[in-house]
């Protein structure tokens, strides 16, 4: 199917409309696959109910909502794949996870986030619409019209309420394609550009483990612990390669930033002797003395040499 035939179809997503204002929570869902179309964190078709998506789809609806409008992203996860005004067939296809799908079939909504994530593996779109979101000028098309339909403003305005959406996006695509163009490209962009895009790429490559305790703690809203740490200081490296991160609670980047614990190359954690290992409310950073990393999935992600060996020299100075 063509551009044109989604330009209509997002045209005719059945959204309730009270008092000549329509709910913003399918609106925002859209987008925010769209974000993630848009900075490459979308690569196969499979839209998981997981921080990715809820992070920008929370960005985008606290742009938007009105007074009594609560965010509940489990109803449009859900309900997008429910027929479009008119009866016409929705793009939004609901995967049950396995030995759920009479559970999936008996179910007429979604009234916690808990009932997606048992009972729901992902969304698929359309085949034809995936293989359009590759395509940037038509996710900037489908972007527009989601805007222009269902809000008060257009995308121009809702970017401006966002916050230089676009901007991030292309820094996060550029983060996950290739270290050395993002290093070049990190010369030029600003902070407001460079931190969520380097926290976002980060944080999903560890899946939002501490790669320190190994702590996954995700709300339902999608809100993650975890922060991005530069292993070398953007500061000093100007490197925001994401293999100069680490995915790190609190208390654990705080740590790594005052010489505490630093990853070694041989991706265990070494502790500070200036640490006394007798001090009892010292034994969460010293009891990590040569324990392995939680690292990422893939082995081309895992934290790079040179990084890493600046860390060290910084750990008893």
């Amino acid at each position: 199917m063509s551009l044109s035939t989604y330009v209509d179809r997002f045209r005719q997503l059945n959204v309730n409309v009270a008092h000549g204002r329509a709910s913003p929570h399918k609106v925002c869902m859209l987008l925010a696959v769209l974000d993630l179309a848009r900075g490459g964190a979308l690569t196969a078709n499979r839209v998981e109910f997981a921080p990715p998506l809820l992070e920008r789809y929370a960005l985008y609806f606290n742009a938007v909502r009105a007074e009594g409008d609560h965010p509940n992203p489990y109803f449009p996860f859900f309900h997008l794949a429910g027929r479009l005004r008119g009866g016409g067939e929705s793009f939004w296809h609901l995967q049950p996870k396995s030995g759920r799908e009479h559970v999936l079939a008996s179910m007429s909504t979604a009234r916690t986030a808990r009932q997606v994530t048992d009972n729901i593996d992902y969304a698929r779109l359309d085949a034809d619409l995936f293989d359009l979101l590759l395509d940037a000028l038509a996710v900037d098309t489908l972007s527009a019209v989601l805007a222009e339909t269902w809000f008060d403003r257009g995308l121009q305005d809702l970017d401006a309420v966002v916050g230089r959406t676009r901007q991030i996006n292309r820094y996060e695509r550029l983060l996950r394609s290739s270290g050395a163009t993002a290093l070049i490209a990190a010369e030029a962009a600003p902070s407001y550009v460079r931190d969520p895009a380097f926290r976002r790429v980060v944080t999903e490559i560890y899946d939002f483990r501490c790669a320190a305790t190994g702590l996954r703690l995700v709300l339902p809203d999608g809100a993650a612990m975890v922060e991005a740490a530069h292993i070398h200081p953007f500061s000093e490296a100007g490197d925001d390669d994401p293999r100069n991160g680490l995915a790190l609670t609190p208390d654990m980047h705080w740590a790594l930033d005052r010489h505490l614990i630093a990853p070694d190359t041989d991706f265990r954690w070494r502790v500070s002797r200036a640490l006394d290992r007798r001090i009892p409310d010292y034994q969460v950073l010293t009891e990590l003395e040569g324990k392995p990393l939680f690292l990422p999935r893939e082995a081309r992600m895992y934290p790079k040499r040179e990084a890493i060996e600046w860390r060290l020299t910084m750990l008893d100075r």
